[in-house]
């Protein structure tokens, strides 16, 4: 099993990369079960934090997701000593959060779960969690592309 226990390891698993790496850690994963588990500290240096909220709003939530999925993808990658494929987001349905700003201080946890696959277009549903509190929840169907260039047609 790998660990991914500081930013600079997840950043390994994630094409994003300076302020627009979100995730801090990964907190657990499971191939098999098709789910990752990571962390996210929200403090003043976080990309998107407002002064005025003193956090960072809730809709920045579904990057979390996101980011989170593409963070399992690597990981898949790495056991199969392949590169993850890259992988778009289509479509968030019924993003719903429970609170206006994620506090700062805090530490998230967003889990996604795959729950779908047909070929190339995989679903996820995503929540996030501070302590045992519901965040925000939503489903983000994705597409992966073996051959990001022939996808864009150069």
């Amino acid at each position: 099993m790998y660990e991914f226990n500081t930013k600079e390891s997840v950043n390994t698993l994630v094409p994003h990369s300076g302020k627009m790496s979100l995730l801090d850690r990964v907190k657990e994963y499971d191939l098999p079960g098709l789910y990752i588990d990571t962390e996210v500290d929200i403090n003043k240096s976080a990309m998107f934090y407002d002064e005025e909220l003193h956090g960072i709003p809730v809709w920045v939530g579904f990057e979390y997701m996101a980011q989170s999925i593409s963070a399992l993808s690597g990981i898949y990658g790495l056991s199969i000593n392949e590169k993850p494929k890259v992988g778009f987001i289509m479509s968030i349905n019924s993003y719903k959060a429970e609170f206006p700003i994620f506090p700062e201080g805090s530490t998230l946890l967003i889990h996604v779960q795959q729950m779908m696959r047909m070929d190339m277009a995989v679903t996820f549903d995503g929540k996030i969690f501070i302590g045992d509190k519901l965040y925000a929840t939503a489903t983000l169907n994705t597409v992966e592309v073996p051959d990001l260039k022939k996808a864009l047609g150069l």
